[in-house]
C-alpha cells in the first residue's frame, strides 16, 4: 500500500470517554461543584475549662540554691535602678561579723547612687543580713583630709566581672547627717549618669 504524500493517518487508540463519577460523589450537591469531600473545620481554641493551670515551683529549700539565686539576681536590680548614678573610684571597706569575728574586704566603688552602690572586690563574698560599708571620699583640695562615711547596707548580688568580683549593695541606714554629705559631694561632681543607665 502506497502512502499519499501530505496525507497521514493518525490513530489515537480506542474512543475514550470520561469515567463516571463514583456514586458517593453523585450525591454531592451539583450546584456547589464539589468534586472532593468537604474539608474538616479548622482547629478552634481550646475551652478554658479544659486548660491545666501549672503553678510556679516552690522556692528551693536547699540553702546553696537559694544563695546562688540571690547572688545572681541582677536583672531585678537593674530594673529597680531609678536614681541618678555616679561613676566614682572611691576606696570602700565592707565589714561583716560572723561568729564573733569581724571580716573586712577592701575594694573600690564602681558606681553609686542615693540608694546603693556597686563595688569591685578581689574576693567572691556574699553575706545574708546587714553589713557595714565605710567609704573614703578623697579630699577636694590639696592639704585637706579624706572624709569617711559609714553606712549600714544589705548585699544584693555578687558576680564575676572581668578580673574581679562586682558586689551590689543597698543602703539601709546612714549615720546622722552623712547621707546629705554624700549627696552634696555627688551632686557637685560631673560624674553623673542618666537614671537607669547600665
Amino acid at each position: 500500500m502506497h502512502k499519499l504524500p501530505g496525507k497521514r493517518k493518525v490513530s489515537y487508540g480506542a474512543e475514550t470517554t470520561a469515567p463516571e463519577a463514583p456514586a458517593s460523589l453523585k450525591d454531592a450537591a451539583p450546584e456547589a461543584g464539589l468534586l472532593t469531600p468537604p474539608l474538616t473545620p479548622p482547629l478552634t481554641a481550646p475551652d478554658l475549662a479544659d486548660t491545666i493551670l501549672v503553678q510556679d515551683t516552690p522556692p528551693s529549700e536547699n540553702p546553696v540554691i537559694s544563695e546562688t539565686l540571690a547572688k545572681f539576681n541582677v536583672v531585678r536590680t537593674q530594673l529597680l535602678r531609678s536614681h541618678t548614678r555616679y561613676l566614682v573610684k572611691w576606696e570602700v571597706t565592707l565589714t561583716h561579723e560572723l561568729g564573733g569575728k569581724k571580716l573586712s574586704y577592701y575594694g573600690r566603688v564602681n558606681d553609686i547612687s542615693e540608694n546603693g552602690l556597686s563595688m569591685f572586690c578581689d574576693y567572691n563574698v556574699f553575706f545574708n543580713g546587714k553589713v557595714k560599708l565605710v567609704m573614703t571620699l578623697p579630699p577636694l583640695n590639696v592639704g585637706m583630709q579624706a572624709q569617711k562615711i559609714e553606712v549600714e547596707s544589705k548585699m544584693v548580688y555578687t558576680i564575676l566581672s572581668q578580673f574581679s568580683f562586682r558586689i551590689g549593695l543597698e543602703f539601709l541606714n546612714f549615720h546622722a547627717g552623712e547621707k546629705k554629705i554624700l549627696m552634696d559631694r555627688l551632686e557637685s561632681s560631673n560624674a553623673a549618669l542618666r537614671p537607669g543607665n547600665a
